[in-house]
């Protein structure tokens, strides 16, 4: 079947991004802190290229657009680039290139050094640069700073097209700073303010110019500053320095995660430090951000999943992601931004374009799993705690959550599905939400009210999950309702999406009820939700593994014998790291430990493949070939939040945990370690008032468990 071009170009997302060759081929240096982020070339500038994300960003906002360090008129050599742990501060160690009058050499490479670091904090860029002048004699050192801002909406960015704009100030000048504004059609006022020091010598809207004299020996510093103002002024971040204090010091007393194997340690590290560079701390505590530069912005399922992903190793996080999305729990009906009562928000933007609502991220509640996993998080962060007093601060939200996932009537067998309302929401509000990601066997579009597999087992955890919270309020009786709906949801459930040719459940049901008989990655979060029949799993699980599905990176989005398989598309047969991992923690649940090893190994394989042992929101779906590593994706995020979480999710299926806080235990079900790791040491892992370190150690069968040491009186179990 050929696809009409038109019904192509309608199944574009409006939210497309963009990707432009000039822009997407140079490595970046990417910083966040708090709201504000910046994304940089490896020289630490912001070049200007047509339809690129570098910038200077907070709030939503591009604050600025170009900032590149010349040296004569000319961009310097780049020796060396790092970014700090903590994700705030990029050291680049740069220098002059050769300076030619004809063919004569007249100030030879590598006389300077330019030392150049950039700091990040809420709303500012600090920018310090020291010269080191190593010539046998001295010369005149010449360097422009190049700045321009367009205050693009990051929407703007991605490559989203207005009708109109507001209107750019004319500049404010002084002998050492430039203020540069612009005044919003929502009726703001944002300024970026670059301040240089010492005076440069000219100073105009475009640039600072400086002409030093360098003896041989001699250093110089300059240091650059650009502030941003204005926008949404109650910041989700904005604390007491003591609140800020605290959070530094909560986050240096985590759970520490040592083996034998250092490439591994090193990706673990790295995620680690890109967990709490995504991460916000907000009023009501820390939430992870999505990814960037596209998603720098609370999320519902992204946030919820990456929670979800290191609940064992950070609970805090949990808690802080519960009571902010709790915070701003739907509680109305609202077809613009799709709001139903108890919905949990999808994305929450502050930008120009969410407040004059030429977008409906403000909040946003087009998810369909959103709420099932704030419940399913709830009951796994109570596994861990014992947390009772915030399961009943947050009982309301959970019996609204309860309510909307029940539907009408409290019909709790009844699928969840979605159907957008709003004329600028998202089509489909699963986490496969572009428009063309839910399809026929044809290729036809799926129209109507979709039911996507996953979500009926996100509802299925739910409501087994919202069972255990209702009895820790004191409601036995929802808590037996909830389970008997749960078992009805199952039953139904493989009834109509169990594809018996295929050996496999279909992807959605459409608005007619009929199933999407296609081949995706989907099912493997049924595996992980538990809804799946046990006599039915190694079918699966054989499917998702076999080479259609298995790019030998990780599992495809779609399979390749279907009619939108295309390995490059966002949706349609790209690997997503996280998927991935969530299929290899629902085979560990089915107890094929071979096929979550399998998974394991090659999504560490990857992650050995990509800059920094980063793994991207995903990559290309293109079969493994010897000697190459995945294939990027062009305008992937990265770091992205559920990405950097996939090595906790496996490091906790490794070790088989299984918390159970109520009754002051730890059971690690059946441990296992791959080939490649020998042994793995956890030290502070907390269940309830306990503290444990723990060494797993490789054997024949399975892995031996040894208890190091002990505070508090919870007892551990290892089942084999």
């Amino acid at each position: 079947m050929t696809l009409d071009p038109a019904e192509e170009l309608s199944a574009r997302d409006p939210y497309y991004i963009r990707a432009l060759g000039s822009a997407r081929d140079a490595p970046r240096l990417v910083l966040k802190r708090d709201d504000t982020f910046l994304v940089a070339d490896r020289h630490g500038d912001f070049p200007d290229l047509p339809g690129s994300e570098f910038g200077f960003y907070s709030d939503g906002t591009r604050f600025l657009r170009t900032l590149e360090l010349l040296v004569y008129g000319q961009r310097p050599l780049l020796l060396n680039a790092a970014v700090s742990d903590d994700g705030r501060q990029a050291a680049v160690d740069l220098t002059n290139p050769d300076l030619c009058r004809g063919e004569t050499v007249v100030l030879a490479s590598r006389t300077f050094r330019l030392a150049r670091s950039l700091r990040l904090d809420s709303g500012l860029l600090t920018e310090r640069l020291v010269v080191e002048g190593f010539g046998g004699q001295a010369h005149d050192l010449l360097l422009i700073w190049r700045f321009a801002v367009d205050f693009a909406d990051v929407f703007e960015v991605r490559g989203l097209v207005r009708e109109r704009r507001g209107e750019l100030r004319p500049a404010v000048l002084t002998e050492r700073e430039a203020r540069l504004s612009y005044r919003g059609l929502d009726g703001v006022t944002r300024t970026t303010a670059v301040r240089f020091d010492p005076v440069p010598e000219r100073l105009d809207a475009t640039g600072a110019h400086y002409r030093f004299p360098v003896a041989p020996s001699g250093r110089v510093e300059v240091e650059v500053t650009a502030r941003a103002s204005g926008g949404d002024e109650d910041r989700t971040s904005r604390l007491s320095p003591a609140r800020r204090m605290r959070r530094d010091l909560r986050r240096d007393a985590g759970v520490s995660i040592n083996t034998a194997n250092e490439q591994f340690n090193a990706w673990a590290g790295r995620a680690r430090n890109d967990l709490r560079m995504l991460t916000t701390e907000t009023p009501e505590g820390p939430i992870a951000y999505a990814g960037i530069p596209w998603y720098v912005a609370p999320f519902g399922r992204d946030s919820l999943i990456t929670a979800l992903q290191v609940t064992a190793f950070e609970p805090e996080l949990a808690r802080g992601t519960l009571r902010f999305l709790a915070r701003h729990q739907g509680s109305c009906e609202d077809e613009f931004t799709d709001q139903q009562p108890g919905k949990i928000l999808h994305e929450y933007r502050r930008g120009e374009m969410a407040g004059c609502r030429e977008i409906a991220f403000l909040p946003y509640y087009g998810s369909v799993d959103a709420t099932p996993l704030f419940v399913m998080l709830l009951a796994e962060y109570l596994r861990w705690t014992d947390d009772r007093d915030l399961v009943r601060e947050l009982w309301p939200a959970v019996e609204l959550a309860l309510a909307w996932i029940s539907g009408p009537g409290g019909a709790g067998d009844r699928y969840l599905f979605y159907e957008c309302r709003s004329p600028r929401g998202l089509a489909n509000q699963g986490w496969k939400d572009s428009q063309d990601a839910i399809m026929h066997a044809s290729g036809q579009i799926a129209t109507g009210s979709i039911a996507v597999v996953e979500a009926q087992g996100y509802k299925y955890a739910a409501l087994r999950g919202g069972a255990e919270l209702a009895e820790t309020v004191g409601q036995p009786d929802l808590a037996s309702s909830l389970r008997k709906s749960a078992d009805g949801l199952r039953q139904r459930f493989e009834q109509d999406y169990w594809m018996e040719p295929e050996a496999f459940y279909a992807l959605a049901l459409d608005g007619d009820g009929r199933p999407c008989r296609v081949i995706s990655s989907n099912p493997g979060h049924c595996l992980w939700t538990g809804i799946a029949a046990p006599e039915r799993a190694t079918a699966v699980t054989k499917r998702l593994l076999a080479a259609d599905m298995f790019s030998g990176w990780g599992i495809r989005s779609l399979g390749a014998n279907e009619r939108r398989y295309n390995p490059m598309s966002y949706h349609n047969g790209s690997v997503w790291p996280h998927d991935s991992a969530i299929a290899a923690a629902g085979l560990r649940r089915y107890g094929s430990s071979e096929g979550f090893l399998s998974l394991a190994t090659r999504l560490f394989e990857a992650a050995l493949q990509c800059e920094h042992l980063r793994l991207p929101e995903l990559f290309c779906g293109f079969p493994r070939v010897r000697g190459f590593g995945p294939t990027p994706y062009p305008v992937a995020c990265s770091p992205q939040a559920w990405a950097a979480g996939v090595v906790f999710q496996l490091l906790e299926g490794m070790l088989g945990l299984a918390p159970d806080a109520r009754e002051n235990r730890l059971t690690l079900h059946q441990p296992v370690l791959p080939p490649w790791l020998s042994w793995v040491e956890i030290r502070g892992l907390r269940v309830r008032s306990s503290r444990f370190d723990l060494l797993a150690s490789r054997g024949r069968r399975g892995a031996a468990v040894e208890v190091l040491s002990r505070e508090g009186d919870a007892e551990v179990t290892v089942k084999r």
